[in-house]
């Protein structure tokens, strides 16, 4: 049985222009123990696949799956007060700016204990015995005097450091981290990012980071799930990904990114276009219009393609149907069944 299992997830929005379509049917699974990088660009879904699972949208969200099973049960059957009890204690998440995250009024060890309290019965005393040693594990200095301090006292890094305290206080077994390190400087990065990795180690939990940068998932993640315009365009491991991506939309991000790994330098190749509207979506493959490779088929809803050993695309260019309107630079590409 797999740790989390999500079912054709769909998210909508009610807005003043009309439904905004922000996830559209997205399946994905994971393991226990397993780090999966979710990436895209803005506006692709992947915060909104976070809090969809979490149930913690605004009301003006629709969430409708065939299934999201987390532990074999099924989330979306949960009362309120169910989801109170998974919310911080077998499922937590770090959110992406740890100052507004943070409650300004209240200190430090206060918000620790909290969870601690909340989830796991703990006293007083042995909450703030929890809370010292949970900033000791973060790697935070002189822990039993910080312990008193507010948010505001902290710089960037600390705060994120807290906050990956406070989501790992009750032991979750998945933990959901949405861009922990956008505002951090690349030293800082590196730290938190080690410090994720070293609790993982130690406390068995998986993980679901959120980002957009491909050097943090290449570093920190096994497998990586690539959305565009609410779905999943491209799943794999990260070796799979990096060496040999098959949906454009893939190959266009790496593209994009300089890599150190090259001897003669190139020029980095933007994707033109822009993300799609949507508010309205296209039936077919949302990526068509910014592709070099758009064939008249791509205009019809797209299956996803397996490539073996787990790797899947969402491209018609693989497909027997699309050999004759493949442009002539493709046509030497393998067909290959869709699931």
């Amino acid at each position: 049985m797999r740790l989390l299992e999500v079912s054709n997830l769909r998210t909508t929005f009610r807005t003043e222009d009309g439904i905004v379509t922000a996830v559209n049917g997205l399946s994905f699974g994971l393991d226990a123990g397993e780090t999966l990088g979710i990436v895209g660009e803005s506006g692709s879904g992947k915060s909104v696949t976070a809090l969809s699972i979490m149930r913690l949208l605004a009301r003006n969200a629709t969430v409708t799956s065939e299934r999201i099973a987390f532990e074999g049960e099924n989330l979306p059957d949960k009362s309120e007060a169910e989801m109170r009890k998974i919310r911080g204690y077998k499922i937590a998440m770090i959110f992406q700016d740890p100052m507004t995250s943070l409650n300004p009024v209240l200190t430090i060890g206060e918000q620790i204990a909290e969870a601690v309290r909340l989830h796991l019965g703990a006293g007083k005393s042995e909450a703030r015995d929890r809370a010292i040693e949970m900033l000791r594990k973060v790697r935070i200095p002189l822990p039993e005097r910080r312990l008193g301090d507010y948010p505001h006292q902290f710089s960037g890094g600390m705060r994120q450091r807290v906050m990956i305290a406070i989501a790992l206080s009750c032991n979750p077994a998945l933990l959901i981290a949405d861009e922990p390190t956008t505002a951090l400087d690349v030293t800082i990065q590196a730290q938190v990012l080690e410090l994720m990795n070293d609790l993982q180690r130690e406390t068995g939990a998986a993980i679901v980071l959120i980002t957009h940068d491909l050097g943090v998932v290449a570093e920190f993640c096994k497998n990586v799930l690539v959305m565009y315009g609410g779905n999943l365009v491209e799943y794999g491991t990260a070796e799979q990904i990096f060496s040999r991506p098959r949906m454009p939309y893939t190959q266009g991000l790496l593209s994009s990114l300089p890599r150190l790994d090259e001897r003669e330098h190139r020029r980095l190749v933007p994707i033109k276009g822009q993300p799609p509207n949507l508010l309205r979506l296209p039936p077919g493959c949302a990526f068509a219009p910014r592709c070099a490779y758009r064939m008249p088929i791509c205009d019809e809803p797209v299956p996803l393609y397996d490539f073996g050993e787990g790797h899947v695309a969402r491209c018609w260019l693989y497909d027997e149907r699309a050999r004759e309107q493949r442009p002539e630079s493709q046509q030497s590409l393998p067909t290959v069944a869709h699931t």
